[in-house]
């Protein structure tokens, strides 16, 4: 395997996979359909629940059948989720495609992650998994920032013309995907890249049995997991609900992508700058929760700078956290169950946004916009703020980090 090709492949492959043209305002689009926040509120908490039920068995997959197979599924996934959205003339539908996107994003959900730690570890560098994990992210975050600044150009080509734009560079995405390298770092990997379906009911007993012994041997792993999907469902589920909210503060929906530019971008900034971040890992995380919890408090504020600011600043800490925690469960993490315990902290994730969405439309619909993210999102951080200090403590008595 030439690892630097690989590398420039998932590079590749994290802008096709972060573009879309119609998913970054696809509240704002729901919204001008005629769509209410209670609906699209509910078709975010079911898209989080499909996430919710195949998180963990597509990183199974991934390990039992292959991460560069799961990684071309997914992209034909997101595709015809892309595809569903176009066909679709109600809440059922959008349901429908919502569904698919989020098993789309499943797919690749610990797949990555699998494969890139791998790849490295298999050509001896896994030391330079923080650097590459952050270039990732930022692409991921710059290609949204992108993606948002053509608004309205999103806008004025329409919403079906969109979703087909965003179904196209899904399929150019499985096409990148297939010429990646199965990387080869444990016996069991071997067997799989020959006998993917041998055994496979014996196969995946073991593998469940041996990713939960991995839980219950480390149960700090799992507080830095629930840490993690805390803090990433208050900054996402604050930011989202933010659309809405500076469209009430006065600005046209045709203006959102400057706004977005800067608070993507802001993430993008964040993942680039974790690596150089040298704190020690339990201060860097409480800081960046902590960052958090500010920031959302900020988003709820009347005034639409402040507003702007604090999605900024809560999408940068997130953005922090994310190459930080990651990079430091991948240490501990054993190769043959990587992308299902990855799959198991984005789980997490989805745990907390399955309730949290609806919810928040509600709220948000009863309380005002503004009000609803300083409440929800921002009691949502301070909670997992809350966790992370209780587990901080438990750590110093053990003296286990």
């Amino acid at each position: 395997m030439k690892i630097k090709m690989q590398i420039a492949r998932l590079y590749g492959l994290e802008f096709l996979t972060a573009f879309g043209l119609a998913q970054v305002i696809w509240l704002a689009l729901l919204a001008g359909r005629g769509f209410s926040l209670a609906q699209i509120g509910l078709a975010e908490g079911f898209f989080h629940l499909v996430s919710f039920l195949c998180e963990v068995p597509s990183g199974m997959i991934a390990d039992l059948l292959g991460r560069k197979r799961t990684l071309v599924a997914a992209c034909l996934v997101r595709a015809a989720a892309a595809l569903c959205m176009v066909a679709s003339t109600g809440l059922l539908g959008v349901c429908g495609a919502m569904g698919l996107h989020a098993f789309s994003y499943n797919l690749i959900s610990g797949t990555r992650e699998a494969i890139t730690y791998d790849s490295l570890l298999a050509a001896g560098r896994p030391g330079e998994y923080e650097r590459v994990a952050g270039r990732q992210s930022t692409i991921w975050r710059v290609t949204g920032a992108a993606c948002a600044v053509g608004t309205a150009l999103t806008i004025a080509l329409g919403w079906r013309r969109a979703y087909l734009v965003d179904a196209a560079a899904a399929l150019a995405g499985a096409l990148l995907a297939a010429g990646l390298t199965e990387p080869v770092v444990t016996r069991a990997q071997a067997v799989r890249q020959t006998r993917a379906l041998a055994h496979f009911a014996a196969r995946t007993r073991a593998h469940i049995a041996q990713s939960l012994g991995f839980l219950v041997q480390n149960p700090r792993a799992a507080c830095k997991m629930l840490a993690d999907g805390g803090s990433g469902c208050a900054a996402a589920l604050s930011v989202m609900l933010l659309q809405q909210y500076m469209i009430e503060l006065g600005l046209p929906a045709a203006a959102l992508g400057l706004p977005l530019l800067i608070i993507n971008l802001a993430g993008a900034f964040g993942a680039a700058l974790a690596p150089r971040l040298r704190l020690p890992f339990g201060r860097a995380a409480a800081l960046c929760v902590g960052g958090v919890a500010c920031s959302v408090l900020l988003e709820g504020a009347p005034l639409l700078a402040l507003a702007v600011l604090g999605g900024a600043a809560a999408t940068f800490w997130d953005g922090v956290l994310e190459i930080k925690m990651t990079a430091r469960l991948n240490q501990d993490f054993p190769s043959d169950q990587r992308a299902t315990l990855v799959s198991v902290q984005s789980m997490c994730y989805s745990l907390l946004m399955l309730p949290m969405s609806p919810l928040a439309g509600a709220v948000c619909g009863a309380a005002g916009t503004g009000a609803g993210i300083a409440l929800l999102g921002a009691g949502l951080a301070l909670g997992a703020l809350a966790g992370f200090g209780a587990y901080r403590f438990q750590a110093a008595r053990t003296g286990k980090a």
